[in-house]
């Protein structure tokens, strides 16, 4: 694998939780656009959001020394 990529996993919601329920440094990034964000009053407690069409402007801005989970819905 280049050096510039990384690997992608898919976790389920249920996985998700029980690994911040053990504590593992996991960032959880909500990419959703601001109106489906407040559309839906459900959130994952601690979660940055940053709109997907802001990713690539904020991506310096995100946690480099942990593992990344994101999603959309």
């Amino acid at each position: 694998m280049h050096e510039s990529q990384k690997a992608v996993n898919r976790i389920t919601a249920s996985e998700l939780d029980a690994s911040l329920r053990r504590g593992e440094r996991i960032a959880v990034l909500d990419v959703r656009r601001r109106e489906a964000w407040s559309a839906d009053p459900a959130r994952v407690p601690g979660a940055l959001w940053v709109p997907i069409e802001e990713v690539p402007r904020r991506a310096r801005d995100l946690p480099a020394d942990t593992h990344l989970v994101v999603y959309c819905s």
